[in-house]
């Protein structure tokens, strides 16, 4: 059953990161350190997970990404970030994980937690960097059995399926505003013919509504296609935000 639910909390939180290739990285900035996305998770027999995923600026080979947290309990807490790989030529994506459920004793702070703040501390070069946001701290509070925040990027990718006939995936928006599309744009044949399809509004993402799930479904995928690669566009207030995974497309495999 653990195993289950740690496998659910990985595909909801350690999301890949997007953008066709025309489109540039949508998470590279100037700043030395900033949130991709964060995800608290409640499951039953206490099952609490608190996730997410860092971009970092490679300014030294040298570094340390960690977590600065509280879960309302008075005190604050440490949990380090691990690197996953490059996402451009000058920066990294940092992911981290912490647990607890009912009977361990790894992590006790976080049972029954109903909000956590935290701030991300990036060491490096004998230098030290902050992302608060702007001086607030990041929150994320309990919202059904998942709840999502985004940093960084205005869209980010969720999840994704090729089943039989069936392409579908969900995305996550910043909801900046009421009115917004959101559009896949894909390939059967690695970019020979591009297609498109919609998602539509599925519901909030956290307590705030500041953060909105998106879904899609696009039917009618034939049966000798074994991958697709696919990039999202999101409009609103007149701009278009891209997740391409870092311009190399995803993929999903039958």
């Amino acid at each position: 059953m653990l195993r289950r639910m740690k496998k659910h909390l990985s595909s909801l939180a350690f999301l890949s990161i997007l953008a066709l290739t025309f489109a540039p990285s949508v998470f590279a900035s100037d700043q030395p350190v900033q949130l991709i996305s964060a995800n608290l998770y409640a499951y039953k027999y206490g099952y609490v997970g608190f996730s997410g995923s860092v971009e970092v600026n490679n300014l030294n080979y040298q570094k340390t990404v960690t977590i600065h947290y509280t879960p309302g309990n008075g005190q604050w807490y440490d949990t380090p970030a691990s690197y996953q790989g490059p996402t451009d030529s000058s920066h990294e994506k940092w992911n981290f994980a912490i647990s607890t459920y009912s009977g361990d004793t790894t992590n006790p702070q976080l049972q029954n937690a109903q909000n956590i703040q935290f701030a991300i501390k990036y060491e490096t070069g004998g230098q030290t960097y902050w992302d608060n946001n702007n001086g607030q701290n990041y929150s994320v509070s309990r919202y059904n059995m998942s709840s999502t925040i985004l940093g960084g990027p205005n869209v980010l990718r969720a999840f994704d399926s090729l089943t039989q006939n069936t392409f579908a995936g969900g995305v996550f928006v910043k909801n900046l505003d009421y009115n917004k599309t959101v559009k896949i744009e894909y390939t059967t044949d690695n970019w020979n013919t591009t297609k498109e399809g919609y998602a539509t509004y599925y519901g909030p993402a956290n307590s705030d509504s500041s953060v909105q799930e998106w879904h899609f479904s696009i039917n009618n995928i034939d049966s000798g296609v074994s991958q697709i690669k696919y990039a999202i566009s999101y409009t609103v207030n007149g701009q278009t935000y891209w997740d391409n995974n870092y311009g190399s497309n995803y993929l999903v495999n039958r």
